[in-house]
């Protein structure tokens, strides 16, 4: 049985005509009047219906090619978009208006029939309807542009990662966050960006469930690091996902980093509130420092000299000659001022607490360590660190000490962490140090690294000459301080003071003032008939011996209980003091342990 080529045409499943050389249609088969809704009856020998069929978008690609057998190929190379041809096949893909109004993406392809002599006498055109792919496609590409600019919008760093931990995806965040090109990231490992000490998301890879869907938030524990090799804080959400048997993971992450460093700014300072309300309370201040002698000018010269320097300063003397308020003129006059200063006496902390109080404690690190603290040094970052009574210091704290000051750094009692430090620090002591260091009861190393700038400040027995000058400056405190009308001080009393051997220095002259304040009565200030000049030497006399009586009392008690102090039968309970009271008073009668 022979088919004709026409009867092909018009069976066809697929939409398709065929123009003359005159442009009219003589074949119009039954797919094409599916496709358009026009009958072959309408078109036949016409172009009168097809004409304006594609004029609104593209014209006809068959009336193009037509026009190119007679010449005019620049309209057809114009006019089709998406042209191409493969021998004597055209192609084009376009949206076409139908004659009822609706709007089809075809996919057209003509070709050319020739005669025997090789000349163009009609046009074939087939057009597939792709109507639905198309508007697929459209919505695939509208998808994907949506979850683009989502990704490219995105503050947090949306990273991908398949079952072998290689990135698949890195979005706009993560280039700002981890300062890395996304061509750089792509293929790279997970573990580029995420140290493996991360155990808690990484235990998330590897504990995947092919059936779980749940995301997991972590916010803690986890820090990323930066194409510079800077580490920073993060918090994660871990979303697992299977696509065609491929398992993927999806990272969501958050730098906190400014946050976990304003954090620990205001537990700083916090705490620095806390320290400075307790200075607020101190009465001390450095421009107290009252002096006209000789002596004392050659020691602030000395204070001045070195407070612009970051060495170390060890002040020598006795208890009460103002060792604290040259520690504070020290820091006020150096380039730390903007910083606080942090003092801590370790001779009012008992041996187990000082390194506590020095380095800082975690939590749990011992009983009551509730939660964790920072210790002085910590606190005083970038500024100063007073120890007084430095000589006080347990051997452990000793060493750590020590440590502070080689390497600049140490770790938190019971931590690991090991934290960097930036303090000038100055220590006082109204020990002999290098004596304590030949009872081998003070580091040598330590007592030569704290030694680099000893300053001696003179007992005030050594500059009598200020006695006058700090009672007066004492008085208006007093005076106002207790409502008093006192403008001076008699004569007689300031050659009285003069005389007196005052082994509590300058605190306890401050003391008698006073009370001198207190019990006066006029417009001048008198001291006490016990401090003239008559009963001056008696005065100092019973002193002394009641000084004696208590050394010898707290001595004897002592070796009583072996030289233990707290507990329930330590020298403290036997005195009725506090542990912490008794070591100031042996502190100050100068009892320590052969």
């Amino acid at each position: 049985m022979i088919i004709s080529a026409e009867n092909l045409l018009q069976n066809m499943p697929v939409s398709a005509f065929v123009l003359n050389a005159q442009h009219q249609v003589v074949i119009w088969n039954k797919a094409c009047e599916q496709l358009t809704g026009l009958k072959a009856t309408q078109m036949m020998d016409t172009n009168e219906h097809w004409r304006g069929f594609y004029t609104e978008n593209r014209p006809c690609l068959a009336d193009l090619l037509l026009d190119s057998t007679l010449g005019d190929m620049t309209r057809l190379y114009e006019q089709v978009s998406n042209f191409n041809s493969q021998s004597d096949i055209y192609h084009a893909e376009n949206w076409c208006l139908m004659p009822d109004g609706r709007r089809l993406y075809l996919v057209i392809d003509a070709g050319t029939i020739c005669n025997e002599h090789g000349d163009v006498v009609a046009i074939v055109e087939t057009q597939r309807d792709r109507t639905e792919q198309r508007l697929i496609m459209q919505a695939l590409s509208e998808s994907e542009q949506r979850i683009s600019s989502i990704l490219a919008s995105a503050m947090d760093a949306i990273i991908t990662v398949d079952q072998n931990f290689h990135i698949t995806l890195f979005n706009a965040a993560a280039v700002r966050i981890f300062g890395c090109a996304t061509d750089f990231a792509i293929g790279q490992l997970i573990t580029h960006f995420i140290p493996p000490h991360c155990h808690a998301l990484f235990q998330q890879f590897l504990s995947f469930d092919q059936t779980a869907k749940n995301q997991t938030w972590i916010s803690e524990g986890l820090s990323a690091r930066r194409i510079n090799g800077e580490e920073f804080v993060i918090e994660a959400t871990f979303s697992p996902l299977e696509i065609n048997g491929q398992k993927f993971f999806t990272l969501i992450l958050r730098d906190v980093n400014d946050r976990y460093i304003t954090e620990k700014k205001i537990d700083r300072l916090q705490q620095e509130k806390g320290y400075l309300q307790e200075v607020i309370n101190d009465d001390h201040n450095p421009s107290d420092f009252v002096s006209g002698s000789k002596i004392m000018r050659t020691v602030l010269e000395q204070i001045h000299m070195v407070a612009r320097t970051d060495t170390t300063v060890l002040l020598l003397g006795e208890t009460g000659t103002g060792k604290e308020l040259l520690a504070r003129s020290i820091h006020e006059f150096s380039d730390r001022h903007a910083s606080i200063m942090v003092k801590i006496n370790c001779a009012v902390l008992p041996a187990d607490l000082i390194e506590s109080e020095l380095f800082g404690h975690e939590k749990g690190a011992f009983t009551g360590a509730t939660q964790q603290r920072k210790g002085r040094f910590e606190l005083a970052h970038g500024g100063s660190l007073f120890l007084d009574e430095v000589g006080e210091l347990s051997p452990s704290a000793q060493t750590k000490l020590l440590r502070v000051l080689q390497e600049q750094e140490f770790e938190r009692v019971g931590g690991s962490e090991t934290i960097k430090t930036d303090v000038r620090l100055i220590a006082a002591t109204n020990r002999d140090l290098a004596e304590e260091v030949r009872l081998g009861r003070f580091r040598a190393d330590l007592y030569y690294r704290l030694n680099v700038f000893p300053v001696h400040v003179p007992a005030l027995r050594e500059r009598v000459e200020d006695i006058p000058l700090l009672a007066h400056f004492f008085l208006p405190r007093y005076a106002k301080k207790f409502g008093k009308p006192l403008k001076s001080i008699d004569a007689k009393s300031l050659e009285n003071l003069q005389q007196y051997h005052w082994a509590g220095n300058v605190r306890e002259l401050q003391n008698v003032i006073e009370r001198a304040v207190i019990l006066s009565q006029g417009n001048v200030l008198k001291i006490e008939p016990l401090l003239t000049s008559s009963t001056s030497n008696l005065q100092t006399n019973l002193l002394k011996t009641l000084e004696t009586v208590e050394r010898e009392h707290i001595l004897q008690t002592l070796e009583t209980t072996s030289w233990v102090i707290s507990g329930f039968k330590g020298a403290a309970a036997i005195l009725g003091m506090n542990p912490n009271t008794l070591r100031s008073r042996m502190l100050k009668l100068g009892i320590y342990k052969n």
